[in-house]
């Protein structure tokens, strides 16, 4: 549901004041994520490849060299640096943290396991390879694709129809938004109010196309389980690219015509399947049995302590053309520096971050931009509930709240429901969100306020009448992402477009994150893959 960034967050063991609440999750921080995988070589390629490229990284007097420094170790810079390796080309993957994974943060305690930053991904080959290639196949969990989402409307939860048997059923929305939304899907849709060449926000693309009430009632809330984002600055051409496509495909301008016609086109591009990949149904979520932090540790442990520098930061970075390794990055290290020369550097850091790194190298008024891109503050809350505290038992991927039911909870995943076992038999585990960019004020108030306010929200949408006070949940985990998702706000692709010129004086120089490639694990992913090819093609 939501995929989100974050700053530090610091805080001690104690107790949450939910009635007789205990929290077991300890200390915590806050920190976030990004993503990247790779595709399987066939293993003549893969030999032909190592005897070209394999440099090994090697000690020298001016500092250690190599083909790729990867800047970043979430999911972005960890599949690039492990697809990197897996096409024989040396790489060294650094981390100013004390840990890999970036914001992908799994937790298992007490038999619990629950998820802190991003929390699935939606089944796509180039995942799936990467899992298999780091040996993680048999640890990869899908859920039951026909788990439905549910939306909650007037006290009441709606399940979205998971295809077109279940319009029939569907009763969200009144007789007239129904009908609103069909004229939509039919092709019969306006023009853009905007003028040629601007961008239009996701509000008014589908508030065009498929009416106010879908737009409140099914959007909005999906946009805050995204992007926990306000969906009237939010760009539909830079958020949600792929359905903004649709509507110039058939010959209406309706994106149902358009989908169709980009289903076929799918179909007949897809490579035929991989028998060696997990099979998932389409709708399907994944994970892994431990966590999403497997990836990261499985790159880690595949790379090597050698390849993989921990707790070490970025100092500078220069160039110099003439130079067979024209990067001379410092890192920091435990308050040394360290010098690694490279062809490449790939930068996979938030905005903020990027934008200091390149000081000196991209123009400051470019810079600037990118250091301004809005990530709103978010807390991901954990809680367990007994069974019997629930209205009727759960059964779906969870609930996502449309802002106008002034609900302050975003959207709750349950958990245990998805993936069962992670949690004791007799309980359900909910995850969380609350914040986001139209809720501000979530930074005046405590963790432990966070907690009872998320507790107050899933009583009123599942729990049975006076269970708030009988059924005092488990406090899990409560993690505040003081900076969480990077919004793709209307001006958002004009600032990456300048930054991507401002970096096109330096060849080899990749720019990559979630703010970037987008914020799903998948786009992130992909990301990681196509630049690989890149860097190995180029050598």
């Amino acid at each position: 549901m939501v995929c989100f960034v974050g700053g530090i967050s610091f805080r001690g063991n104690h107790n949450v004041g939910i009635g007789n609440t205990n929290r077991i999750d300890g200390t915590h921080y806050a920190v976030w994520f990004d993503s990247a995988a790779a595709h399987r070589k066939g293993s003549a390629q893969r030999v032909a490849q190592r005897c070209v490229l394999k440099m090994q990284a090697q000690e020298v007097s001016n500092g250690r060299k190599t083909d790729t420094l990867v800047i970043g170790s979430g999911i972005s810079g960890s599949s690039l640096a492990f697809s990197l390796h897996q096409a024989g080309a040396d790489v060294i993957l650094a981390e100013s943290r004390d840990r890999v994974g970036g914001n992908v943060i799994s937790r298992n305690e007490n038999g619990y396991t629950w998820e802190e930053g991003p929390n699935t991904f939606q089944p796509a080959p180039h995942i799936l390879r990467l899992a298999v290639d780091l040996g993680l196949k048999d640890d990869v969990v899908l859920a039951d694709h026909t788990l439905p989402r549910f939306v909650y409307w007037n006290s009441e939860l709606y399940a979205l129809p998971l295809g077109p048997s279940d319009i029939p059923k569907f009763r969200l929305l009144s007789l007239w938004g129904a009908i609103r939304a069909g004229l939509g899907a039919a092709g019969l849709v306006l023009p853009p109010a905007t003028k040629s060449g601007e961008e239009e926000t996701v509000k008014d693309f589908i508030t065009r196309h498929l009416g106010r009430e879908v737009f409140e009632k099914m959007i909005d809330p999906f946009v805050s389980g995204v992007y926990a984002g306000d969906p009237s600055r939010l760009s539909m051409g830079s958020a949600f690219k792929k359905i903004k496509a649709l509507e110039d495909l058939g010959n209406t301008r309706g994106i149902v015509e358009g989908a169709i016609i980009r289903l076929r086109q799918r179909k007949r591009e897809a490579p035929p399947p991989d028998p060696e990949l997990p099979e998932y149904k389409g709708g399907a979520l994944g994970s892994f049995r431990r966590g999403l932090g497997m990836l990261p540790n499985a790159v880690k442990d595949r790379l090597g302590t050698d390849r993989v520098l921990l707790s070490h930061a970025v100092d500078s970075i220069e160039y110099s053309k003439e130079e067979e390794f024209p990067y001379t990055v410092t890192l920091v290290h435990a308050g040394s520096p360290v010098t690694v020369k490279a062809k490449h550097v790939a930068l996979t850091t938030p905005a903020r971050a990027t934008a200091s790194i390149l000081r000196g190298l991209v123009s400051d008024s470019v810079l600037d931009r990118v250091a301004e891109v809005y990530y709103p503050e978010v807390v991901s809350v954990t809680l367990a509930y007994p069974n019997e505290a629930f209205k009727t038992p759960l059964k779906g991927f969870g609930n996502l709240i449309p802002r106008t039911m002034k609900v302050r909870t975003l959207g709750t995943i349950w958990s245990s429901v998805l993936f069962p076992g992670r949690c004791p038999e007799n309980e359900t585990l909910l995850l969380s969100y609350i914040g986001g960019a139209r809720d501000v004020a979530i930074k005046d108030i405590s963790d432990d306020e966070v907690a009872n306010q998320v507790h107050a929200d899933i009583s009123k949408i599942l729990l049975k009448d006076g269970a708030m006070e009988q059924y005092p949940p488990k406090v899990i985990g409560v993690r505040r992402w003081e900076r969480a998702i990077p919004q793709y706000n209307v001006g958002h692709e004009g600032v990456i477009k300048d930054l991507l010129q401002g970096c096109e004086q330096y060849p080899g120089l990749h720019i990559g994150g979630n703010y970037r490639s987008g914020v799903a694990f998948g786009d992130c992913v992909l990301w990681g893959v196509e630049t690989a090819k890149e860097i190995v093609s180029g050598n």
